[in-house]
């Protein structure tokens, strides 16, 4: 994995240099998944993030993470884990509990963890513990209320639980609900006593609102599903009208309270899986996710939602996670495009992050916890070029080979070959899935796409590495979206390169902007710069192959040609040998390095260049 600087983020398979995170207020802009964050094998239920140290402990079903690039390294985390957002990467703090963890909480120096465990590190916490920041050793404090802790809030020099948990202390029984002094560590006089699960804890003021399963409070004083009582004895419930259903987040934003869950119904009155109140009376808010919420957050003054559902707030597109304006609950135009269940959400110092039982995100592979940050100013541009090695002209697209001989390699192989890609440029991991897709539209390699200045096209701005689709498309790691350049829209030169075959570049400035630009240059009218710079095989455009050693010219003869580095694969010796793999002697990319007989891959540099003069030289026309 690679280490970046503070001010590096990794967004999308690329880094973007940034000032600063940009405060999450609204989503106007685009929000892009950070790549490299380490992958969790299993659901994440929780997650708490300590903006001053840059780092976000999450918890859950989940026993390892690993990392999302070669060699894909793997690390036991067993139901809870530190993530330095900086780097993507776990850090060495290991609690270990034996069992799920539901919920965590943290002050300055520690970490409270809440879940169905019995140890922690080995040592008996039943339930609840409290682990040092920085090494996460277990400390001594052990009120064992058992399992299972669901739910927790700091709030008023305490720590409030909710679950399912019921224990004697300090003179009194304590159902589904206690609070313990954050100085001494002592119970506190804080008993609601509910009489069921409670899955969410929500401060405002000098209330503590209560979600759950349960339907009475102490003395059997009726409060179904939600609850609101002092923070000092958990006694003198407020007015506050009751869902008819389970609730299982809260938050709270412009002083109205926020929940989700599984009701149908607030006070009589529709409101499907997500609704407000203010003062204790139903708010307008009304974004009708179609199935259970089990997340909330506030982002600015909007409320991230999250769960099972498939849509809320009228949203047009797909996504189990939505934000939506926090007064009259409309989703915005942002699509995460989380394609399964989200339970846990954060939002702070710019970032949202979002865990649940998801494989992808924005169509990325990303497994069940990521990051979004805001997307600096960029560009959306999709070449389109056919490579005449592996072209196949009664098809009309080119032949995979090299993938189904599982010989592509998941990482970009420029940088090794000496190209130079702009900031974070060469980043992203195509994934076995991406990788394993047959159809018009399956691998066929890597390419460079370069963003080349209008004035003067020889100065690059900008370069990424982009994977190469059988029908020509030039896309994403993840086979279907368009490449994401952190440029300022406007006019530039685009160039596409490939190892083994010489480049091409529009002959005049494009005009590119946040919405995808198509640029193909397969098209017979395609003017490409410079002279004779792409073949014509029937009625399509293709760039020449034979570049063999990637330095911009075709030889057969003379120093640095292309021949010899065909007949150097092959062994230098035994022209008949062939040899299997990845290479750019590999002309027509069939996997196979031939220097004689049929399909050989000497013949097509001779052919470049014109088949008659072996000393005649094809130049990219690429400045």
């Amino acid at each position: 994995m690679r280490i970046l600087p503070n001010n590096l983020l990794q967004l999308v398979g690329r880094a973007l240099l940034l000032p600063c995170l940009l405060p999450l207020s609204s989503f106007a802009q685009d929000m892009l998944p950070e790549l490299n964050m380490w992958r969790p094998n299993s659901t994440v239920l929780c997650i708490s993030v300590d903006s001053a140290n840059n780092v976000a402990y999450i918890g859950g079903l989940f026993t390892s993470l690993t990392d999302p690039d070669p060699p894909f390294t793997t690390v036991t985390r067993n139901y809870v884990a530190a993530i330095d957002l900086t780097t993507g990467e776990p850090l060495p703090w290991n609690p270990d509990p034996n069992y799920h963890v539901y919920a965590i909480a943290q002050t300055t120096n520690t970490v409270y963890i809440g879940g169905g465990f019995w140890t922690m590190t080995g040592q008996s916490r039943a339930g609840l513990a409290a682990v040092d920041k920085t090494t996460g050793t277990p400390l001594a404090w052990n009120p064992s209320p058992g399992p299972n802790v669901m739910a927790m809030s700091i709030a008023a020099g305490k720590l409030f639980i909710g679950g399912t948990f019921s224990f004697f202390t300090g003179g009194a029984w304590r159902y589904c609900a206690a609070a313990f002094d954050l100085g001494t560590g002592a119970i506190t006089g804080w008993n609601p006593a509910p009489n069921d699960f409670v899955f969410a804890l929500q401060p405002i003021g000098n209330t503590m609102y209560l979600g759950g399963h349960f339907t009475t409070l102490s003395g059997g004083l009726p409060s179904p599903y939600l609850a609101a009582v002092d923070m000092n004895l958990g006694t003198n419930p407020s007015f506050i009208a009751h869902p008819n259903g389970v609730v299982r987040a809260l938050t709270t934003a412009g002083g109205r309270l926020y929940l989700g869950g599984e009701f149908t119904e607030v006070d009589g009155v529709p409101r499907s899986h997500a609704a407000a109140l203010s003062g204790g009376s139903l708010h307008g808010w009304n974004p009708a996710p179609n199935n259970a919420v089990g997340a909330l957050v506030k982002i600015g003054t909007q409320i991230g939602i999250g769960g099972s559902f498939i849509t809320a707030g009228g949203q047009s597109y797909i996504s189990r996670l939505v934000v939506v304006n926090g007064v009259t609950g409309a989703a915005t135009d942002w699509d995460p495009g989380v394609n399964g269940p989200v339970s846990a959400l954060a939002a702070v110092g710019g970032r949202l992050l979002a865990g649940g039982g998801f494989s992808t995100v924005m169509q990325f592979g990303q497994l069940n916890f990521t990051s979004f940050t805001p997307a600096p100013p960029l560009v959306r541009v999709q070449p389109k070029v056919f490579l005449q090695g592996c072209y196949v002209s009664a098809q009309l697209n080119m032949h995979d080979s090299l993938r189904r001989a599982a010989l592509v390699p998941q990482t970009e192989p420029y940088t090794a070959l000496g190209y130079a890609f702009t900031a974070g440029g060469a980043s992203g991991t195509i994934t076995t899935d991406a990788m394993a897709h047959t159809s018009n539209g399956s691998v066929v390699d890597w390419v460079v796409v370069e963003l080349r200045d209008a004035a003067n096209p020889a100065l690059i701005v900008a370069s990424k590495r982009g994977v190469l689709l059988r029908n020509g498309d030039v896309m994403d790691v993840n086979r279907l979206s368009p490449l994401w350049i952190p440029v300022a829209p406007g006019n530039y030169h685009v160039a596409v390169r490939h190892r083994n075959h010489l480049g091409a570049m529009t002959a005049s400035p494009v005009a590119l902007s946040a919405t995808n630009t198509i640029i193909d240059f397969t098209a017979t009218g395609f003017t490409a710069h410079g002279t004779n710079a792409l073949n014509t095989i029937g009625a399509r455009r293709v760039l020449w192959p034979g570049d063999a050693n990637f330095d911009g010219t075709v030889r057969y003869t003379g120093q640095n040609n292309d021949r010899d580095v065909v007949l150097q694969a092959v062994g230098g010796i035994t022209p008949t040998n062939t040899v299997t793999g990845y290479f750019g002697s590999d002309v027509n990319m069939n996997g196979v390095v031939s220097y004689t007989g049929a399909n050989n891959d000497r013949d097509i540099i001779l052919q470049t260049i014109g088949g008659v003069v072996p000393t005649a030289v094809r130049v990219q026309q690429v400045p």
